[in-house]
């Protein structure tokens, strides 16, 4: 699974180079990403239709007891599905929906994939901080996406207004979160403690 994300991450980075070189081509290049994501989920269908579950662990910050946690089950599958397969499909008819001189194809390339490999860490979250940054970055590419390349008002103003609507969610979140963590954390320090009796016998 992580690698799946990773390779979002890396085709979005070379998106731009790609569409400079192959124009809008390139787009057809950059739906194998999504598509083998698709591919990938689909290959693990019988385990879950099983009742299984995937789950990969990869350590983020150690000292922190953070972890990359990532889970594919029912429901997980059933959004990765969506995600991958409506992601391939945009790219798809991306490659022809701009034009071969169109300035703009570049910077959304890479967004658009961006935002394709974010959707999809969110829908494999396993871990409430992962949940939370796949989140924020939906928000951020979701703006630049929105927005284009800034040069009309109407667009300024609809990424705006999704920026504000996305972020205000994210902070409902954020205080969801740490009102969840905050008894959890409660119970873990109750649970590690020790009792009067033991502490008397030290």
């Amino acid at each position: 699974m992580l690698a799946v994300l990773l390779l979002h991450l890396v085709a979005a980075v070379v998106a731009p180079v790609l569409v400079r070189g192959w124009g809008r081509n390139a787009f057809l290049a950059l739906a194998v990403v999504p598509a083998t994501g698709f591919a990938w989920v689909l290959t693990r269908l019988r385990t879950v239709a099983e009742g299984g579950e995937v789950t990969e662990s990869v350590p983020w910050v150690p000292a922190l007891d953070l972890d990359v946690a990532l889970r594919l089950d029912a429901l997980s599958l059933t959004f990765a599905l969506l995600v991958t397969g409506v992601g391939a499909l945009v790219l798809l008819y991306c490659a022809r929906y701009f034009e071969p001189d169109d300035e703009g194809s570049a910077r959304f390339a890479g967004n658009l994939t961006a935002f394709a490999g974010s959707m999809l860490g969110l829908v494999l979250a396993d871990d409430l901080l992962m949940l939370y940054v796949f989140w924020e970055l939906t928000t951020v590419f979701s703006y630049l996406l929105i927005g284009g390349a800034g040069t009309k008002l109407a667009a300024r103003r609809a990424a705006s207004q999704a920026l504000i609507l996305t972020t205000a969610g994210g902070l409902a979140m954020l205080i969801g979160l740490i009102m969840l963590g905050r008894p959890a954390a409660a119970t873990c320090c109750r649970r590690s403690s020790p009792t009067p009796a033991a502490a008397r016998s030290w």
